[in-house]
């Protein structure tokens, strides 16, 4: 009985079997899945990673509070002391509250000598803002000094302590100096040169 075949069958090495085609190109697919989930978890850890970074040096950064002293007004008795009143301006710079603990400042001739005190009494800043505090003080002038034309360089100090609370939970400790030099005029009973550092 003879067969006569129409199509013959193609030889192997030329065309492959089906399920040999299928193993290959189930094994080029699964490699191409695993590649695409490995590129993408890689690119989201970078691009988290950036974003925590960011995170950090934008918000965590803690910066020590700036603390200045303006707006003095000064009145004259006549028999030796000198009233002193002021505002004192405290600048949070960062993105958490600043709470500080009562702070007592000086006010000190250029030799040393404490002629003045004033107390910035205990308070919090919110974040990124300035919170502006009155303060007195009354000032007896030495006894080398009369109150003839009279120009009285001063520098007003304090050291305020205090802590930045983060999310309320941590806090960072933050020392705030003031240093304001400037110069008491007695004939006028006014300020004169004020400079703060």
């Amino acid at each position: 009985m003879a067969t006569d075949q129409k199509y013959p069958l193609a030889p192997s090495n030329i065309m492959p079997r089906s399920d040999a085609e299928f193993a290959t190109n189930n094994f080029q697919s699964n490699n191409q899945r695993r590649k695409k989930k490995l590129r993408t978890t890689f690119l989201l850890t970078i691009f988290l990673t950036g974003i925590i970074l960011l995170f950090c040096f934008t918000f965590l950064r803690i910066k020590s509070p700036k603390i200045r002293i303006e707006n003095i007004r000064i009145t004259n008795d006549g028999d030796g002391r000198i009233n002193f009143s002021a505002q004192v301006f405290l600048r949070n710079r960062n993105f958490w509250r600043y709470g500080y603990d009562s702070t007592l400042g000086t006010i000190n001739t250029a030799e040393g000598t404490t002629i003045g005190q004033f107390v910035i009494p205990d308070g919090e800043v919110r974040r990124r803002s300035t919170k502006k505090v009155y303060v007195m003080a009354n000032i007896i002038l030495p006894s080398r000094l009369n109150n003839t034309s009279v120009i009285l360089p001063v520098i007003s100090e304090a050291k305020m302590r205090g802590k930045v609370k983060v999310f309320r939970v941590f806090r960072w400790k933050k020392t705030v100096d003031l240093s304001c030099t400037m110069s008491i005029n007695l004939t006028i009973s006014a300020i004169q040169d004020l400079d703060c550092q």
